[in-house]
């Protein structure tokens, strides 16, 4: 074996990817995107669980307590209403609420009584009766509703720590989907993961059999014969399509069968959304396509769509507790909002009613995907 004809090869292929600035950018640029993304996804813990509080007590126990709760972990917004922040819970605007009563201070505090005891005043002292706070919970978000519960606990604890006694308070946990009350971690990661792997292999399935089109000359035929660019792309977004519904379709029986993942709301919404899903994947593989003149381009494109959508559509991590300027990037992605529709259907029984408009944004994304595929497909002609 010689070095030099080593050196030679290597500095062969140097020269090859001088040229190719692509595969070059790809090399260099994809693993620090992959290194960020999984750093601000899960570098961080939940922060900022949007929790609404209902303050009626007379005195300052409850006050206590709320000054005490960490703040970088709860957003804490106050109301009076007790029936309106409910509501927010039940409409999945906030993750709890907490009911403090009028009498919060009072039945925690001990009781002084005096008495006459051979004709002198004598003051003894009561244990307190004990006080009741009202917790309303959303369970669905397991990752969310952990910390609100533990909190308050801990919060409680420094209080009653800070007075030199141990508290005689006690929390009523009342939960605004009772069926869901029980439900595992699988339950809620199931749909995200559902979500990810009809995007991945539908994006990779479209992706190379596209690209594996235009190397073979099977595309130079169809743009000399009548087929405009449109027809094309439609045709082949017909054709994957129903390959990708049907995946999808195996893949929520996979789900329901397999796992026995609890599904409260209509199992046709969620057919529903596991096939927009699948659409808007293929609709994208098709327009990356354009950018990929051979298989190997277009495995180097998987990673740049792979990792934000593994990372950044919640399937891991709520994107509620993402750094607030990487949230937008979020709903860029079409898995996040089949993600957020799925677990919404599955957990909270939510109807179309109000998951439509989750419904029409990915419609909206397949619509615009084929648009920008059909603009690909034309230049790439001429």
């Amino acid at each position: 074996m010689r070095g030099s004809h080593v050196a030679a090869i290597a500095r062969k292929q140097f020269l090859t990817l001088r040229h190719d600035h692509r595969s070059l950018a790809l090399m260099l640029v994809a693993p620090v995107l992959a290194m960020l993304i999984f750093g601000f996804a899960f570098g961080t813990s939940p922060k900022h669980i949007k929790v609404l509080v209902v303050n009626q007590d007379s005195g300052a126990t409850a006050q206590n307590i709320i000054d005490k709760l960490d703040k970088d972990k709860l957003n804490l917004e106050t109301t009076m209403d007790v029936d309106g922040a409910k509501q927010q819970v039940r409409d999945g605007k906030v993750v709890g609420v907490l009911v403090f009563p009028s009498s919060f201070t009072a039945d925690s505090s001990p009781k002084v009584s005096i008495s006459l005891v051979g004709g002198k005043p004598q003051p003894s002292v009561a244990p307190p009766a004990g006080a009741h706070a009202e917790v309303y919970i959303d369970t669905t978000n397991q990752q969310l509703s952990a910390v609100v519960l533990p909190e308050l606990a801990r919060a409680t604890q420094q209080v009653a720590a800070d007075a030199g006694a141990q508290s005689p308070v006690s929390y009523d946990t009342k939960y605004a989907f009772a069926k869901a009350k029980d439900a595992r971690y699988i339950d809620y990661f199931v749909p995200g993961i559902m979500a990810f792997a009809i995007t991945f292999f539908t994006i990779l399935l479209t992706l190379l059999a596209f690209v594996s089109e235009r190397t073979s000359g099977t595309m130079d035929r169809l743009r000399v014969s009548p087929a405009t660019e449109a027809e094309i792309v439609l045709g082949n977004e017909l054709a994957f399509g129903i390959i990708a519904a049907v995946q999808g379709s195996l893949i929520l029986a996979v789900a329901l069968l397999v796992y026995h993942v609890l599904l409260v709301g209509p199992l046709w919404i969620a057919v529903l959304l596991v096939i927009l899903a699948a659409i808007d994947a293929q609709a994208i593989g098709i327009s990356i396509s354009a950018a990929a003149k051979r298989e190997s381009q277009a495995v180097q494109l998987i990673p740049l769509i792979i990792f934000p959508v593994f990372l950044l559509s919640g399937i891991f991590v709520p994107v509620a507790s993402l750094p607030g300027w990487l949230q937008p990037f979020s709903y860029l992605l079409p898995p996040t909002w089949a993600i957020d529709a799925l677990r919404d259907v599955f957990l909270r029984g939510w109807g179309m009613d109000h998951v439509w408009v989750n419904v029409a944004v990915l419609a909206g994304f397949a619509v615009l995907f084929t648009a920008i595929a059909i603009v690909g497909l034309g230049r790439a002609r001429s």
